[in-house]
Formats: structure tokens, C-alpha cells, sequence
């Protein structure tokens, strides 16, 4: 089964929105992922309306316990592990980020699982979840002056993955980028001259999801926007999401089958 890390350089990208949304349009394609909140923020979780109650993601990174222990229902219906706050200090050594990625990967085998993290690619929570994740998904804001900042993460990203690192031989070796454009208003005017910058370092944009209250609204009652608007464009946004996943997931699995 697949691992699904949602990150980025930059907030404001509706990251956590995206992993939430994401894992509840897997699910309608009858797939069942389980959340995990990598995030010391705990974004996912508070805006699931949950709480930690002493089970949390560092347990399950640790091998403390294993994910059916941990795991919370959302309002949505969804497993979810949550975040906490002990993630911000802990995970410095190379051997940690190893042994982490390494229990990614065991949970990985027989879980479909969307990993939401910190804002920035430096935690090593996140560096261990990029490390072992078999597709990346990168949400960015559909604004010209955000697609220029977040260019210099988005290479970084790319260079990282394309790199001959010697723990690659222990993990995915060239994950699936899936780039998503965020709050999109549907007319791209100077966006398309920055998204062409990414065009040039093979970035593609697997799809686009449109501004709207809906995400917003969805926060606050604790549920995904695919439960609390499900016929809102911003919900049709990240479906196309799911399927483009899906879609890539079974093309993968064609071309190793030969």
C-alpha cells in the first residue's frame, strides 16, 4: 500500500486542508486510508476536532504502538493518528530519521496512509516521512508572488529526490511528485509565467482546486470539505486529486508488471 506525504515549503497552502480532503476522496473511491499528523501543530487533528488523549504520532514513529491502538475516528469517518506537540524536539539523529522512515514503511505495507506535515521541509518528523513516502503531494497557492517563493523549495524538493543518497537504497527510490495549485480563481494570467518556471524543472500540476468558503467552513464544523460540501468545486477540486493519484498509482504498477 501506498504512502502519501502531503508537504511543503511554504503555509498558507492549504496543506492540511489537502490531506484531510485527500483522504476523504481515497476514501469514496473505496479505498481506506488512515491520517497521520506528523504535523507539532497538530493542525489535522484540531481541525478534526480531536484530541491527542495521550495517543499520538510519536508513539507510532517510535514503535511504541502500532497504528489500530493509535488511530482516533474523525467526524468524517476516518482513522487518524494524532499530532502532538513532542515531535518538535525529538528525531535529530540520522539513526532516528532511518528508524522512523523504517516504520513508515512497515505501516505502509498494509495501510494506505496520507501523512500531513509541518510547514517547512526541515523537522525531522517530515525529512523521515519524505524519506520513506512512495508519492509526495505539494499544495501550492494559485498567486504569482507565492508560486515565486515557494520556486526555490519546490527545486529543492526536486533535487533531493533526484540525488544519489545512500539511504535511497533502503527506500523509494524516485517518489511520485504530484504539484496541486490552490485557491485558484480560474484565470491564471501571471501565475501561467511562473508555473511555466516549474514546467522547465518537470514540474506538471495534477489539479487545480478553486478558492472558495466551503474549505474554510469545513474547518470549523471538523469535518473534510468532501463531507461538508461535497458538490462545492473546491470538494470537485480534490477529487480530481484522488483520481490523478489513483490514475498514477495503477500506471506505476502497469510499468513494473511490464
Amino acid at each position: 500500500m501506498p504512502l502519501i506525504v502531503v508537504a511543503s515549503g511554504k503555509g498558507g497552502v492549504t496543506k492540511t486542508t489537502t490531506a484531510y480532503a485527500l483522504a476523504a476522496a481515497l476514501r469514496e473511491l473505496d479505498e481506506q486510508p488512515v491520517l497521520l499528523d506528523l504535523d507539532p501543530g497538530a493542525s489535522l487533528t484540531e481541525n478534526a476536532g480531536l484530541i491527542a488523549d495521550g495517543r499520538h504520532a510519536l508513539d507510532l514513529l517510535e514503535g511504541h504502538s502500532d497504528i489500530d491502538r493509535l488511530a482516533a475516528m474523525t467526524p468524517d469517518g476516518l482513522s487518524l493518528i494524532p499530532g502532538t506537540g513532542d515531535l518538535l524536539g525529538a528525531g535529530a539523529s540520522d539513526e532516528h530519521l532511518v528508524a522512523w522512515a523504517d516504520r513508515l514503511r512497515a505501516v505502509a505495507l498494509s495501510r494506505f496512509v496520507v501523512v500531513d506535515t509541518a510547514q517547512g521541509l526541515g523537522l525531522a518528523a517530515t525529512r523521515a516521512a519524505l524519506l520513506a513516502a512512495d508519492y509526495i503531494v505539494v499544495p501550492m497557492q494559485a498567486e504569482p508572488a507565492v508560486i515565486k517563493r515557494s520556486y526555490p523549495d519546490v527545486l529543492a524538493l526536486l533535487r533531493l529526490f533526484r540525488s544519489d543518497l545512500t539511504l535511497r537504497a533502503r527506500f523509494p527510490l524516485n517518489p511520485g511528485l504530484l504539484f496541486i495549485l490552490t485557491k485558484y480563481n480560474g484565470r491564471l494570467g501571471l501565475t501561467r509565467h511562473e508555473l511555466d518556471k516549474l514546467a522547465r524543472e518537470g514540474v506538471q500540476i495534477a489539479a487545480y482546486v478553486p478558492s472558495g468558503v466551503a474549505a474554510a467552513e469545513a474547518c470549523l464544523s471538523g469535518q473534510s470539505v468532501i463531507t461538508y460540501a461535497p458538490h462545492s468545486p473546491v470538494a470537485q477540486g480534490y477529487r480530481a486529486l484522488a483520481r490523478t493519484l489513483l490514475a498514477t498509482m495503477n500506471a506505476q504498477k502497469v510499468a513494473v508488471q511490464g
